[in-house]
């Protein structure tokens, strides 16, 4: 087999292998998690689990094409071709995972609308290959119809990843990889030693710790010992109301986020939820008598506490709607 038709016959079977991951594991994916309403990240690890071999797949149908001419247009010498073809895909593939993050959780979008364009960028990757790897399917039309503005996307792909893993790491990418640099050197407590300490907190006395327990910060199988140990207590319903009413009410608040409510907690958890984001709203600084890093951090935790809540809470007659345009009033940055 010639080199040429080597690259088609490798370029062919890629593109095959990678619409069948797009449409079965990846579809299956997101048809299970668009339906859970997931308040946490839970997606990720299975979403990459697909998505890495999906584009490693494209990455070396891609290698194809650049090797049978098919970016030759852009006048470049073919190691420079191979270099951004790589750092091409790994910019696809950044912005394919967004985009599968977008779908599972919307926000206040609807999911409907990241369908197409995570259509579009998997199938026109793939076409781009097949124009490229099969000249004889070209006949009739120029394949740079799909291959320039392929490009012009996949260029504008490559500049904002690299633009924000710049800005990522002058303004928080050194602290980050320090703190983690960090929990390597002091990994803290073991997942088992804390299981160990929880089975000994009083549900009723030692509310507080495991209330912190089990919120989404903390692993799967610590969150979900401490919330059984929570729901131990006969009165549980009534100490989480009482947090949610007075004191700190971010943890009682992260608390709901996460677990998973009976119809009879949903209907008597709705009003103290709703008094506590308004309590909590209240409490907020205005824009403008705040730092930017602590309106970011405020902006973020309540557009997702509310999108969770007012979905947790639907059908129980409590209304969130006025709790949210105060919240975005407050929040929003002072006009200059």
């Amino acid at each position: 087999m010639n080199s040429s038709a080597f690259q088609q016959t490798t370029g062919n079977i890629c593109v095959a292998l990678a619409a069948l991951i797009f449409l079965l594991p990846l579809q299956n994916l997101l048809s299970d998690y668009a339906r859970k309403h997931l308040s946490n990240s839970e997606w990720v690890t299975p979403a990459l689990t697909i998505l890495i071999p999906l584009w490693l797949v494209l990455m070396v149908a891609l290698l194809c094409a650049t090797a049978s001419g098919g970016f030759d247009w852009l006048r470049l010498g073919r190691p420079a071709l191979y270099t951004l073809t790589v750092a091409a895909t790994l910019a696809l593939a950044a912005v394919s995972f967004v985009l599968i993050g977008l779908y599972i959780r919307p926000g206040f979008t609807p999911s409907a609308i990241y369908s197409p364009p995570l259509y579009l960028v998997h199938f026109a990757t793939m076409l781009v290959v097949v124009l490229s790897v099969n000249p004889k399917l070209t006949l009739g039309f120029s394949p740079q119809v799909i291959r320039l503005p392929w490009s012009i996307f996949a260029a504008l792909s490559l500049v904002v990843g690299v633009g924000f893993g710049g800005y990522w790491l002058v303004h928080t990418g050194f602290g980050t990889m320090a703190g983690i640099a960090h929990r390597l050197r002091n990994p803290g407590p073991s997942a088992k030693e804390i299981l160990t300490q929880i089975s000994t907190l009083d549900p009723g006395k030692d509310f507080d710790d495991l209330i912190g327990r089990a919120t989404r910060y903390d692993r799967p199988e610590v969150r979900e010992a401490a919330t059984a140990r929570l729901r131990s207590n006969p009165k549980f319903v009534e100490q989480l109301s009482t947090a949610l009413k007075s004191g700190h009410i971010e943890p009682a608040v992260e608390f709901l986020y996460s677990a998973t409510l009976s119809p009879t907690e949903k209907a008597r958890l709705a009003g103290p939820a709703l008094r506590a984001m308004h309590r909590w709203v209240g409490d907020a600084p205005a824009a403008n008598y705040t730092t930017k890093e602590n309106l970011k951090r405020l902006r973020s935790w309540g557009t997702e506490m509310f999108r969770v809540l007012t979905e947790k809470f639907a059908g129980t007659g409590v209304d969130f709607t006025q709790a949210i345009e105060d919240f975005k009033e407050k929040v929003e940055p002072p006009k200059r």
